[in-house]
């Protein structure tokens, strides 16, 4: 895919301020689509798409769906049924972050987002890292986060698949031409604190120096291999 960007793209000051409140995954993803040409019309997927946080961020050129559980999206879907109700070859840009986890067959929902894409497509996922620093002293004190309720982590969708870093770049390696890798610690907290998001960008630093310790997400941009050059 040749894509042209914008020089020096920015954002609006009431755009800046929200996406410092969304969730860090988000961010590398809206500065890639804010740099692109907005000459151009494009088609974008989301997966697993939530509140659709992203699209509040995407210029008009940008047809966006949104797929997830519920009636206010585009394709009401729940991702363990199988096959995804669209058709080959549609989207320019696929993104699909928080969300494998989540699910009973990660890689069938992976091939079905690659079918649903055209062949020169870019992808953004997204997966926790269980084993960072924090979640081990939680293992260490036997203690659960809300997304480890017993007994109902199927029945509710939660933290299906606790992978660790390697093994979230092993499974999108399998399927994709990794372009990049974002690693990220965002506290739950630095949503809303100023403090926070200081102390985050502190913790980023490691990040980027022991992943497996110090990344709470990954964050891959990726392309079907046949893309690679």
């Amino acid at each position: 895919m040749f894509i042209k960007f914008r020089h020096k793209p920015k954002l609006m000051k009431k755009k800046q301020k929200k996406l410092c409140s969304a969730a860090n995954q988000y961010k590398c993803v809206v500065k890639f689509f804010n740099q692109l040409d907005h000459e151009n019309k494009f088609k974008i997927l989301e997966v697993g798409a939530g509140s659709r946080i992203l699209k509040e961020f995407l210029s008009h050129n940008i047809v966006y769906h949104s797929l997830d559980i519920g009636e206010s999206h585009d394709f009401n879907f729940n991702l363990d049924k199988g096959k995804l109700p669209i058709q080959d070859n549609v989207y320019d840009f696929v993104v699909c972050t928080e969300t494998l986890e989540h699910v009973l067959y990660p890689e069938r929902v992976i091939k079905e987002i690659k079918r649903v894409a055209k062949k020169n497509a870019l992808f953004f996922f997204s997966l926790p890292n269980e084993y960072n620093f924090v979640m081990r002293i939680y293992y260490l004190l036997g203690k659960k986060t809300f997304v480890d309720e017993p007994f109902q982590i199927v029945e509710k969708h939660l933290h299906i698949h606790k992978p660790r870093v390697k093994d979230i770049i092993n499974l999108f390696a399998k399927h994709f031409h990794i372009d990049e890798i974002y690693f990220i610690w965002q506290s739950r907290k630095s949503m809303s604190s100023l403090l926070a998001r200081k102390i985050d960008k502190l913790i980023n630093i490691l990040a980027k120096v022991s992943p497996s310790l110090f990344c709470r997400t990954v964050v891959i941009k990726a392309r079907n291999k046949e893309q690679a050059f």
